[in-house]
């Protein structure tokens, strides 16, 4: 090419056109820098197209992180789901000496902390929230497309706000089950033999029976494990919508582990009611409630989202709070209703719960 622009100039020099030959080197300039314009853009373009292709890994990274948290927090839920139906019955009162006698869970539920993780199933763990990818989009994002610089707007809330307010929790409640251990250990005899020996003796017993203390102190953790689910779940539920959000975006596929096909729970949907108040659940690709009065919807209160297939977390979404709810099956298989999670309160001795009505 070069060769043949250098024979041009040389025919142009020797013919004396010298008009004509500095008409030519302008041409020729103008190639070349139409040339390097045009290799640059090139270059850009590669660069850009490269830069996005890092960017949707990036997000399928932070997409899976988020998967991977959420399975940390149901790890958890599942512990507190466990513990629940112990808190109602002790701090209730309905467990008598026999009932302690003839399981130890009703004495060790509320008394365990990680060190016992290996032997013990009802273990208070961290959550142990990772972002280490949410960081790398954070410190690596270029160019994002509108909806791109959505989802990262939220990730942002999600991890800076959320997953702060889970660690605060994470540590107070540790805390708390530790005080009341040392409170154990340090005012206590019977305590290294429980430690020890992992029995539960006549003198732990009447104990827990008689000792207001006790009650007193499992109140204050069961409050304070309900507050940590309770954030627990926000952040799931936010980080449950991201991932299906991602995945959408990227045409990747979901976790079916976590989004669950609404398809599955037809058998939920209908009204139901909590002390005189009316909520339904209804939806086709995806489950809502409101709250009615008589034949009219008073509030958009709820979006659901199936938990496995024996619970409902309820997110409402005006008042900015998640709840987790127990779906409870007669002897035919037929739904009864609802027991809410972290609710002790009870009705003719039994708990209360939000009776399917239609």
């Amino acid at each position: 090419m070069f060769r043949f622009f250098r024979q041009i100039r040389q025919k142009l020099l020797s013919n004396n056109k010298f008009g004509k030959y500095l008409l030519y080197i302008i041409v020729e300039i103008f190639i070349v820098i139409i040339g390097i314009l045009i290799a640059l853009e090139l270059n850009n373009w590669n660069e850009e197209r490269i830069g996005a292709e890092n960017t949707k890994l990036l997000f399928q990274e932070v997409s899976d992180e988020l998967v991977q948290n959420i399975k940390n927090i149901d790890r958890i839920i599942d512990i507190y789901i466990l513990k629940d139906s112990l808190y109602f019955i002790v701090l209730n009162k309905k467990v008598e000496y026999e009932d302690y006698k003839a399981s130890f869970l009703l004495f060790h539920f509320a008394l365990t902390t990680d060190d016992w993780r290996v032997v013990d199933p009802l273990t208070f763990e961290r959550t142990s929230l990772v972002d280490d990818d949410f960081k790398e989009l954070l410190a690596r994002k270029d160019n994002l497309t509108e909806l791109q610089d959505s989802i990262f707007s939220e990730l942002k809330e999600l991890y800076g706000k959320r997953k702060i307010d889970i660690d605060i929790n994470d540590k107070t409640l540790y805390d708390t089950h530790l005080n009341f251990r040392d409170k154990l250990k340090n005012e206590l005899p019977w305590w290294s033999d429980y430690v020890t020996n992992r029995v539960v003796t006549d003198e732990m017993i009447q104990y827990a029976l008689n000792d207001p203390f006790y009650l007193n102190q499992l109140s204050e953790l069961r409050f304070r494990e309900f507050s940590h689910a309770t954030g627990m779940l926000w952040f799931r539920t936010k980080a449950l919508n991201l991932h299906k959000k991602i995945a959408d975006m990227l045409n990747i596929e979901k976790d079916t582990s976590l989004v669950k096909d609404i398809a599955d729970f037809e058998h939920i949907k209908g009204m139901y009611e909590w002390r005189g108040a009316r909520f339904d659940i209804r939806g086709k690709n995806e489950l809502k409630s409101s709250l009615w009065n008589n034949d009219s919807i008073v509030a958009q209160a709820a979006d659901i989202y199936p938990y496995y297939n024996s619970h409902l977390i309820i997110n409402m979404v005006e008042r900015g709070e998640n709840w987790l709810t127990k779906i409870e099956y007669g002897k035919d298989g037929e739904v009864l209703g609802l027991t809410w999670f972290g609710n002790m309160t009870e009705e003719n001795g039994n708990r209360i719960i939000s009776k399917k009505i239609e």
